[in-house]
């Protein structure tokens, strides 16, 4: 299990270039790229961002989908075009930065709920993805999501039964605001588990860096390691959690910890 960050926590101060090249002054073993707008999604900038990072591995990168990955799933046929063009795009810029994973919102469930399997020709549309995906040797891991339509344990129930062979990202911060316990959407996702998305959040629910909330980090850990878990921890924070950069820090070498000691 490696632990990494997101360059996401640099949203809004740093460009992805500067973000990448940031993360370098942490003690990470990977690391997340979070492309932010569509002059980004291209195999040119993705290696710019590859040689900012110098020896740190990208994982997954993380575009900004609410910008294009509802259209995949739209009844136009000329949106659906569109919008995969801009998916092709962003996997040849994760195939130029190393990355493993693509990860998924969907389409958000804002103005009405929608569960995954009422999409709009959701196993073709995510078969199609996968297709993609895999000719630039990556896969698509569906993230669970508050505000979209994979969202509890009985969303990823849905998708694996009509994708068997689908995989998840767990946000923790994303089941725990729709009230879900992470350690049932580990339950459902089971072996389709590929990437993971760290953050913690007080008794009132207020989002913290792990470690300064109520998120019961060794018992996820060994949970994770005795399930076999061998894919990516990535500290997630918003913009906001993290401009510290001593609390980054100190929440790091908190989780190295409680990873250490699960596997040992």
């Amino acid at each position: 299990m490696k632990l990494g960050m997101s360059s996401a926590v640099f949203y809004g101060y740093l460009e992805t270039e500067d973000a990448a090249a940031a993360l370098r002054g942490y003690d990470l073993q990977a690391c997340e790229v979070f492309l932010e707008t569509h002059s980004e999604y291209s195999a040119p900038f993705g290696q710019l961002v590859r040689e900012r990072l110098q020896s740190l591995p990208c994982v997954s990168v993380h575009p900004k989908g609410t910008q294009f990955e509802p259209d995949i799933f739209g009844q136009s046929p000329r949106q659906h075009r569109d919008a995969m063009d801009i998916f092709r795009r962003i996997c040849e810029a994760g195939q130029a930065l190393g990355a493993r994973w693509y990860v998924f919102h969907g389409v958000s469930t804002v103005r009405a709920r929608r569960s995954p399997s009422a999409l709009y020709h959701v196993v073709e549309n995510l078969e199609e993805m996968a297709s993609v995906a895999r000719a630039h040797g990556m896969e698509v891991l569906w993230e669970n999501v508050s505000w979209c339509a994979l969202r509890t344990p009985e969303d990823v129930a849905q998708v694996r039964a009509l994708l068997p062979e689908q995989g998840f990202v767990l946000d923790l911060k994303q089941a725990r605001q729709v009230d879900c316990d992470p350690f049932e959407m580990i339950d459902a996702m089971g072996t389709g588990l590929r990437h993971l998305h760290l953050l913690d959040w007080t008794a009132s629910g207020e989002l913290v860096l792990p470690g300064e909330g109520v998120m019961d980090f060794p018992r996820l850990f060994r949970r994770l390691a005795r399930d076999g878990y061998t894919g990516a921890a990535i500290l997630e924070p918003y913009a906001i959690q993290g401009r510290d950069p001593q609390r980054l820090r100190r929440s790091l070498a908190y989780l190295r910890r409680c990873m250490e000691e699960a596997q040992a």
